[in-house]
């Protein structure tokens, strides 16, 4: 649970600089989140995770080095707490239950954007008073 008193705090992941500008502005905008880190791979991201400790990461399923499903993995054995969404222009039944298998706590078509993050945003944190 994310204490009301802060912001909620985000590491966003995605090797294409263009979309991780476009997903930190929306989140900006919106207000209720602190952008700690960026990530243009999935190792960086796991980097990222492990020296700010977020509440949240976003990241593009296809990245170099560790894809968004392997990070999702290895971010799942290490913090039980995180809530971990994963992005993509692919979609498809079989490729978001893959995201949910890998530790995902969610899975977000980079077509819907940014309202289907923010739906998103909203189901994985729904315990959380502020994204009511």
């Amino acid at each position: 649970m994310v204490p009301k008193d802060r912001k909620i705090r985000v590491v966003v992941a995605d090797d294409s600089r263009t979309a991780l500008r476009a997903v930190c502005s929306y989140l900006q905008f919106e207000g209720q989140f602190e952008i700690v880190g960026t990530a243009s791979d999935g190792l960086s991201a796991l980097h990222q995770a492990e020296r700010f400790r977020p509440d949240l990461v976003l990241m593009d399923l296809s990245m170099p080095q560790m894809t968004g499903l392997e990070a999702a993995t290895q971010l799942r054995k290490s913090f039980r707490d995180l809530r971990i969404l994963i992005f993509t222009e692919l979609n498809g039944l079989s490729l978001r239950a893959a995201c949910l298998q890998s530790g995902a706590d969610g899975f977000v078509e980079k077509g819907r954007m940014p309202e289907g993050l923010m739906e998103e945003v909203r189901r994985v944190f729904a315990h959380d008073p502020r994204m009511s």
